[in-house]
């Protein structure tokens, strides 16, 4: 089937949104949230330009927005942009799942102008930490945290903050230490490979010790990332 395959079109509308993300637990709430399109993708899983384009065609919107959700896939969703002319197409430059979380429930969509819209969208996730627990694979020394091969690690972007022999301490420390209690919300994303009970455990240890932070857990059951915590 030739990706650039033109698909009956959904009605027309002003705004259209396509994410990126992988675990369905993740892709059903970017649905819930109002995004047309989630496509299949994230750590080392890169979407091809084609996905995009193949999205964009099955959106009837005058402006589509475009969250990529990782460094690695923002020049591949600027390439489909570039390609596509059937709608006005912005690529946000947006860096994690959190990011595009934030941004897309927020995202007002009774605005008609694009660049205000862009411009809230800016404010919102620059306001938005994404903290990220993940098997570390190689032994190395960052931000003056010791990595140990087959350890876990909690990291903000390029900054890693701990390094725990356990995914549940390393999501522990984390919150310790991005401050978890100084937000209003934190959105606990829990991977595939994490059990239900160890996940279930840690978020009740993080509901008792942060009670003023309102804690909203979603079995993400994404790969890569045992969990994120997304902080408002």
């Amino acid at each position: 089937q030739n990706a650039f395959e033109v698909k009956p079109r959904k009605p027309h509308k002003k705004y259209g949104i396509v994410t990126v993300a992988s675990g369905n637990g993740i892709k059903d709430t970017f649905t819930s949230l109002g995004a047309d399109v989630v496509i299949d993708g994230g750590q080392s899983m890169n979407p091809s330009a084609e996905d995009f384009v193949e999205a964009f065609e099955s959106i009837n919107a005058d402006t589509i927005f475009v969250f990529p959700n990782n460094s690695n896939i923002i020049l591949t969703a600027k390439q489909a942009a570039a390609l596509y002319s059937g709608s006005d197409v912005r690529v946000v430059a947006n860096k994690t799942i959190g990011e595009g979380y934030a941004a897309i429930s927020m995202l007002d969509t009774s605005n008609e102008d694009v660049e205000a819209v862009l411009a809230e969208i800016d404010e919102i996730i620059a306001s938005v930490v994404t903290g990220t627990v993940s098997k570390a694979s190689r032994d190395t020394e960052k931000d003056g945290v010791a990595v140990h091969s087959g350890d876990y690690i909690g990291f903000v972007g390029d900054t890693i903050y701990v390094d725990e022999p356990n995914a549940e301490e390393a999501a522990r420390k984390l919150a310790e230490a991005l401050h978890a209690e100084k937000y209003d919300v934190m959105l606990f994303i829990c991977g595939k490979e994490p059990s239900a009970e160890a996940a279930e455990t840690l978020f009740r240890e993080l509901k008792q010790s942060y009670k003023r932070t309102e804690i909203i857990m979603i079995d993400g059951g994404q790969p890569v990332f045992d969990y994120l915590m997304i902080l408002e």
